[in-house]
């Protein structure tokens, strides 16, 4: 994970949370809906204040939310007490060492890794899910030329290399789409994969 990242994400994590608590995936939502497994064993990869986890909760999914950031975690588990939150980060995520999910989340976090961690890191989440499991991922562009908005920072990728990356590690592209976020100009992709 990008140090300066994480960084930026401790230092603004209250004002993050309240940004993020005003806003709703929905998309991401009804992909959940319509593709993950009900009832199983579910990670939410890079959870932030835990929006997410706790939505995947309410519907009926076994779920641990994980993060590198220890503020974005404070806001969680002071937003959702009675949910399983760990901190980790990708690529290695050693807390999850000996699990293996039916659902992986893992919404708005790859691009914040540097260009030569993303393979890795795209490992490990196929490393971590189940035969027929089910993987979101959603990856936001920047309209930034240092890839970097407040600290953050934003690595562009590759769509046909990232789909073929998945495909050469047994796994199947349910879904790809792209979306623009009209009031930023900034385009979101968004991918569905099953092992």
């Amino acid at each position: 994970m990008d140090i300066t990242t994480i960084n930026s994400y401790n230092q603004e994590a209250e004002k993050i949370a309240k940004l993020h608590a005003s806003l709703t995936p929905h998309r991401i939502y009804e992909l959940i809906d319509q593709y993950f497994i009900k009832g199983k064993l579910t990670a939410d990869i890079g959870c932030g204040i835990g929006r997410d986890t706790n939505f995947l909760n309410n519907h009926g999914f076994s779920v641990v939310g994980v993060d590198a950031s220890e503020g974005m975690l404070k806001q969680a588990q002071q937003l959702y007490p009675n949910l399983n939150f760990q901190c980790d980060y990708l690529p290695s995520l050693t807390t999850l060492e000996n699990l293996k999910f039916q659902n992986i989340l893992c919404s708005a976090v790859l691009m914040h890794l540097n260009e030569n961690t993303i393979e890795m890191a795209c490992l490990r989440l196929v490393e971590l899910l189940k035969k027929d499991g089910r993987l979101i991922i959603s990856i936001r562009s920047t309209n930034e030329k240092d890839k970097r908005e407040n600290g953050k920072l934003y690595e562009s990728i590759n769509v046909e290399s990232f789909k073929q990356f998945f495909e050469k590690n047994g796994c199947e592209i349910l879904i790809y789409e792209n979306e623009v976020e009209k009031n930023r100009g900034l385009t979101w992709h968004n991918f569905v994969i099953r092992k």
